[in-house]
């Protein structure tokens, strides 16, 4: 890719990696579990904003580019189902979005 993200991404990779090394060498069971949860909250909610960006871009390119869902899959690298899943859940979302402006 070579952008300025692609740094920003290795280095959170690294940063959870570093993370899950101390979570496993914490002794404490309680405190080892309540550490592997916060560490998967924070994960989770960062993964679901990646994965919105993603689908706002894959649907974004589908309509500019006019691609049918079987282009939009490969280029992806999805099936065309989950294509379609995904053009119409973003579509929702932005007709609930633009609702509430």
């Amino acid at each position: 890719m070579g952008n300025a993200a692609d740094g920003q991404i290795d280095a959170a990779i690294a940063a959870a990696d570093v993370a899950l090394s101390a979570i496993r060498l914490i002794g404490d069971s309680q405190e080892k579990l309540e550490a592997a949860g916060r560490l998967v909250e924070a994960l989770r909610s960062r993964s679901d904003e990646a994965a919105r960006i993603r689908h706002a871009e894959a649907v974004r390119i589908y309509e500019a580019e006019s691609l049918s869902l079987a282009q939009l899959a490969s280029r992806v690298g999805i099936s065309k189902a989950r294509a379609d899943q995904i053009v119409k859940a973003e579509r929702e979302r932005q007709k609930e979005e633009a609702g509430n402006v």
